[in-house]
């Protein structure tokens, strides 16, 4: 026997349908639970071993044009060697204490009474921060302080190249999260976003590949929904595998049970109740139950991430040429549907623009 609730959790762009599974039986809805599925790569709780990570472009499994493993993990979408990773990253802003810092320049210039002067010269020492290291402290030490000085942190990491796009996008990504106040959430996500170019860069690269990988579902919600506004297509596979999860439920033992039967009424002892030249019996009475109790003592939580999903939709639908919306979100269909149609039909496409390519050379012929 089983039983299966549905309901919302999390953020409204996570669907969650909880499968209660107990013993006799499963939840129908138990193919639809990534771990039901044999013989496809994951998502990799963090990044992918960098010995199967693509090193250059030559590398055959980098892009769109090879198919996906049937096994292990999905591959990075960008070589370790062209973007610092986030470990990278902290770990040097830690060693630097560059928190420390900005808290500091912060609590001496910035604040709610400080003369336009003080504040001016506080955004003068902030300036010298140009260590991509020193971005996220930067943006995490100061977003509750005013519109100025959060101005100018969007502003410094706009001017501070690829990394400062890797900035932007770990904002975009993550820091919406940091903030409770909703309409906060929106205007620092919609204000980095602005912010970001096309085509993304390799950091950027770095950066979504994370995020879609982490088991928080706002953080891959908002690297899907990014992926999608950026239009990077190299993370169609990830988005295919993100774009619904299974999490076990914290809670142990019995989590929900359900009686269905009958109550019988019987007596079960007397009391004798003796008085002034009387006796009398007070009747004792007890219940008897039967039939059939269900006992949920287990549970799996599908999430179906829909900003995900909606990215992953438009932008299959763009490169195919067909719509891929009855996939739904089934990765077993993806991922057939990517290595036997999406595959091909991208390797078609890079031989029709090399084709294209030589007719404009002068003294060239295409081969037939």
């Amino acid at each position: 026997m089983s039983g299966c609730r549905c309901g919302l959790i999390g953020s409204s762009a996570s669907l969650c349908i909880a499968a209660l599974l107990a013993a006799g039986g499963a939840c129908p809805l138990e193919e639809a639970s990534p771990g039901a599925m044999p013989d496809m790569p994951q998502l990799a709780a963090g990044p992918v071993d960098p010995d199967t990570a693509p090193k250059v472009e030559s590398d055959p499994r980098y892009g769109l044009l090879t198919p996906l493993p049937s096994t292990g993990g999905v591959p990075r979408i960008v070589s370790l060697l062209e973007a610092p990773s986030q470990e990278e990253l902290a770990y040097r802003a830690q060693f630097r204490d560059y928190a420390g810092q900005i808290r500091a320049i912060a609590s001496e210039h910035f604040g709610s009474m400080r003369s336009a002067d003080i504040r001016a010269a506080g955004l003068e020492e902030l300036r010298e921060f140009t260590d991509p290291a020193a971005f996220v402290p930067m943006f995490v030490e100061l977003r509750h302080e005013k519109d100025d000085v959060l101005r100018f942190v969007f502003d410094h990491l706009a001017r501070q190249g690829e990394a400062g796009q890797a900035a932007l996008a770990w904002i975009a990504v993550h820091g919406s999260v940091e903030d409770s106040r909703t309409s906060t959430r929106k205007e620092i996500r919609n204000e980095a976003m602005a912010l970001l170019a096309a085509p993304a860069s390799a950091p950027v690269l770095a950066v979504l590949d994370d995020a879609l990988r982490s088991p928080v579902h706002q953080i891959a919600n908002n690297a899907g929904a990014l992926a999608g506004a950026l239009d990077v297509v190299q993370t169609i596979p990830l988005l295919m595998m993100a774009q619904v999860t299974g999490d076990a439920a914290d809670e142990t033992g019995d989590l929900a049970w359900i009686l269905i039967g009958t109550q019988q009424v019987f007596v079960e002892d007397l009391n004798a109740v003796v008085g002034d030249s009387s006796v009398a019996f007070e009747p004792v009475l007890g219940v008897v139950t039967e039939g059939v109790i269900l006992r949920a003592i287990d549970a799996v939580v599908v999430n179906y991430r829909i900003d995900i999903h909606n990215a992953l939709v438009s932008m299959t639908t763009d490169e195919w040429g067909q719509s891929t919306e009855y996939l739904g979100y089934d990765p077993a269909k993806w991922y057939a549907w990517y290595n036997e149609q999406f595959v091909p039909h991208m390797r078609k496409q890079i031989e029709i623009a090399k084709l294209a390519e030589s007719d404009d050379v002068p003294g060239t012929t295409a081969q037939p």
